[in-house]
């Protein structure tokens, strides 16, 4: 049971985790746009012609928009970077009506407007001489990455990455190699002390391997993100993969980003969720008291079996939890989202398609307890089918035959079929058991009474008080059918009772010399043998001959 309570509370913790990231994951897109948008309009679009943000572009000019401006800005100075005679000097900054411009030759790079004074809520004069600054810097930094030092220095540097890289390999792997001979002797450490209640978290036979898989799996991941690491230096290390390396470190980076803020921003609601999720264990905790108190009878309410506690106390362990479940489902992280929303109405139709005969099988497992029908250990016969009932569940029942067959029933075709119960009483008044045998009319009727009674009190388990009894069920064409009842309390024995119970049967009947019409005998005894065993026929019987008679006419 303990162990069965740590798994659950594995589960739990697991599934909570699941429900707040795996959402914060799905959703994040949707909080990575709508703060996107916000910075846009705050800082307005970048300009960012080498990976780097030189200044941001808030206003429009004429038909460009802000986006249009800073991309087309961002391409002048990327022009001026491949041209081989670019001056810082020939970039210079002129004053045209109310706008200035930053000019190269006669081409406008980028213009500040008065709407770009006021965005900025800084002078044109003083914005032009900045971003002049800015592109002036990035464009030579850019030609001296490009230059023939530049382009040598960084393919070094690449090679001393990859010599880095090759070494932390190694050191991975010979780390790896160590640790995984050194495993078998963690068993007896601290795994073995990770326990709850005395019961170990990690079962003993699984730690080894858990470790191993555990082990291998750093090994392969701290490979891989080294050489990620490594390609993406490389690449940032070159000037003509520098642009691409900086889109794959956004295009890593967000996504992480979006989770880690989407945690940080759902710790709160988590906390909620922890104590709503405490608050119910306690009181599920409180309810389970109650139980185990009501099922050793140490509490005893009027009218309230013992049997019922547990059913009674899965039904309001479902309704608290699912109460506890309404409420946390609004701190969700995207619990108001469509998509969210879909989800749940899904699983939700496939739970009523396919939990109906599940529904139904509970339903009727509630009705079996709570009227009582049979417990555990009773004989029943449900059907064709007779057994004692070992394993009683809200879904289904199960019963070991005489034969020793397990029959597992649901419990909505029990409901649905007629039980009979053969122990619930026999401790009170007794189990009748019953036989029925066919006898000619020429044997007299209380003789046969007798022969049956004291057949059916010579058979063990059978009580003597009440004292069998006998009717004579029916009067047919060739016999008269005679019923022998008789007491017993052992209703588990049936089989064995009513073996032996005909077995008395036969000895009575053949000692006395009265025959069992069953099959059909018919009552004509000329040329016929008696219908008895040959120990029980007397010596001087002889088998009648056929009487024939003759008149005149």
């Amino acid at each position: 049971m303990r162990k069965n309570a740590g798994i659950r509370w594995g589960i739990f913790i697991l599934a909570l985790f699941i429900l707040f990231s795996i959402p914060s994951v799905l959703f994040a897109r949707d909080t990575q746009a709508a703060q996107d948008s916000a910075a846009q309009a705050f800082k307005g679009y970048p300009v960012d012609p080498f990976g780097n943000i030189l200044f941001y572009v808030k206003t429009r000019i004429g038909p460009y928009k802000p986006e249009g401006r800073a991309k087309r800005t961002t391409e002048d100075i990327r022009e001026l970077a491949n041209d081989p005679f670019f001056r810082t000097d020939s970039l210079e900054i002129v004053h045209e009506d109310d706008d200035v411009d930053i000019v190269y030759g006669e081409k406008i790079v980028t213009s500040v407007t008065q709407a770009d004074s006021k965005a900025e809520n800084k002078p044109s004069e003083l914005i032009a001489s900045e971003r002049h600054k800015a592109i002036s810097a990035a464009v030579n930094e850019q030609i001296k990455l490009n230059s023939e030092a530049g382009i040598l220095k960084s393919i070094l540097f690449s090679g001393l990455i990859l010599v880095i890289l090759t070494l932390l390999i190694y050191l991975v792997n010979k780390i790896y190699h160590f640790l995984d001979k050194r495993i078998p002797e963690f068993k007896s450490g601290f795994l073995s002390r990770m326990k709850i209640r005395d019961v170990p978290i990690i079962p003993v036979r699984n730690q080894i391997q858990i470790l191993h898989i555990f082990n291998q799996v750093t090994r392969y991941v701290l490979i891989l993100l080294f050489f990620v690491t490594a390609l993406w230096l490389t690449s940032y290390l070159l000037p003509w993969t520098k642009l691409y390396s900086l889109m794959f470190l956004k295009f890593i980076l967000r996504p992480l980003g979006n989770f880690f803020r989407s945690i940080w921003f759902f710790i709160p609601n988590l906390l909620t969720i922890i104590v709503i999720c405490f608050i119910t264990t306690m009181i599920v905790k409180l309810f389970r008291f109650f139980k185990n108190e009501i099922e050793q009878g140490d509490i005893k309410l009027r009218g309230f079996f013992p049997e019922w506690a547990l059913p009674v106390f899965n039904i309001i362990r479902f309704l608290v939890w699912a109460f506890a479940i309404i409420l946390i489902y609004p701190h969700l992280p995207g619990s108001d989202s469509k998509v969210f929303q879909g989800v749940s109405v899904l699983i939700g139709l496939l739970f009523s398609i396919t939990s109906a005969s599940i529904l139904g099988n509970l339903v009727a497992g509630f009705a079996l307890t709570f009227t009582r029908a049979f417990q555990i250990g009773d004989r029943i016969k449900v059907g064709d089918n007779i057994g004692d009932v070992v394993e009683k569940t809200m879904a289904v029942t199960k019963i070991r035959t005489i034969k020793n067959e397990i029959i597992t029933i649901p419990n909505g075709k029990i409901s649905n079929s007629e039980v009979v119960n053969y122990t619930t009483l026999e401790k009170e008044g007794g189990l009748i058991l019953h036989t029925t045998v066919t006898i000619g009319y020429d044997a007299p009727w209380r003789q046969i009474h007798k022969l049956l009674i004291e057949a059916a009190k010579a058979t063990e388990l059978v009580l003597s008080e009440p004292e069998p009894f006998v009717f004579q069920t029916s009067l047919d064409d060739f016999y008269v059918s005679y019923q022998v009842n008789a007491y017993t309390r052992d209703s588990h024995q049936m089989a064995v009772i009513m073996s032996n119970l005909h077995l008395n049967i036969q000895e009575s009947f053949n000692k006395a010399g009265v025959e069992i019409m069953s099959p059909h005998y018919r009552a004509l005894r000329e040329g016929n043998r008696i219908a008895i065993p040959d120990d029980y026929i007397p010596k001087e019987y002889i088998t009648p001959g056929f009487n024939v008679k003759t008149g005149e006419k």
